[in-house]
């Protein structure tokens, strides 16, 4: 396989695995903590736990580093593909 060809099907690859992940995390709800889907479902609020009501969405804290964990396993798939289709020396 050329070394051009190599490239673009790890950028295919890494485009996958990236967005894959990320449409993942999306439909699991992996930024929020409470969505706003949850309290408009449950009249405005949404009891997380005994005693504590909810009105707004609650981000979850690691939501800021999701878009890097996309890159980083988008990027390792890719360079393990690159890798895995180089020519075998016999």
């Amino acid at each position: 396989m050329s070394f051009i060809a190599r490239i673009i099907a790890a950028v295919v690859v890494a485009a996958v695995v990236g967005f894959g992940l990320m449409a993942y995390d999306k439909k699991t709800g992996a930024e929020w903590v409470v969505s706003p889907e949850e309290i408009a479902a449950n009249n405005g609020s949404l009891e997380t736990r005994p005693g504590t009501v909810a009105v707004l969405p609650i981000r979850s804290e690691t939501a800021d580093v999701l878009p890097f964990k996309w890159a980083a396993a988008g990027i390792i798939a890719g360079l393990l593909s690159f890798t895995a289709l180089r020519r075998r020396s016999a």
